[in-house]
């Protein structure tokens, strides 16, 4: 398998135990997708991408066929867990459809977080027969939640996973002082931050 020869990024450490992580310059996006996700997952690594971004979050996304596409690809031989850059999201009530979302809404945020790092653990799982350790490169917070308060208890909880089971946090769709606050007050600063821009606007 040839990937692109354009030069990744690393990804910036907070902690000695963060491992080296490298990015692409372009990651395959698989929101609505739909029943397509698992096809147009494994054609987009047959022709060179090594970036997949999705998220735990079943009204836009089908995180568990991006894992069938990426299990797909393993079997045919020539492209390996650690060749590539995972990235899912923990997406919180307000950008969940109600009657089916990874967790319990009713539970406390910890508890929140927690199942949905285990549903995306097992969606982006490596085939049985390498009994390999799921692990998520990077795990985007899709948007802060509704308080400050409430954003530091979920990315807390995020911060246990780092980083054996997750190896960068990041957060999305987030405005520049919010960011300041959660990058003051982290133990594990945010690696990325992924925000939406358009010509008009200039930001989402």
């Amino acid at each position: 398998m040839a990937f692109p020869t354009s030069s990744p990024l690393n990804l910036p450490t907070t902690t000695s135990a963060q491992p080296e992580t490298k990015i692409p310059r372009f990651i395959y996006g698989t929101a609505w997708k739909k029943e397509r996700t698992a096809d147009l997952v494994a054609q987009a690594l047959r022709v060179g991408f090594w970036g997949i971004d999705t998220a735990a979050q079943p009204r836009h996304y089908r995180e568990d066929l991006v894992g069938d596409g990426l299990r797909e690809v393993f079997a045919e031989g020539g492209v390996k867990r650690e060749d590539l850059y995972m990235q899912t999201k923990f997406t919180s009530i307000g950008g969940q459809d109600p009657s089916n979302l990874p967790y319990d809404p009713n539970s406390p945020i910890p508890t929140q977080v927690k199942a949905s790092i285990a549903s995306s653990l097992h969606n982006l799982r490596c085939p049985d027969n390498t009994n390999q350790d799921p692990y998520i490169d990077c795990l985007v917070m899709h948007s802060p939640l509704p308080t400050l308060s409430q954003t530091l208890e979920a990315w807390t909880t995020l911060e246990q996973f780092v980083p054996h089971k997750i190896h960068h946090l990041g957060i999305s769709n987030i405005q520049l002082p919010l960011l300041e606050a959660l990058y003051d007050a982290a133990t594990i600063k945010p690696s990325v931050v992924q925000n939406r821009f358009y010509p008009a606007t200039r930001f989402d």
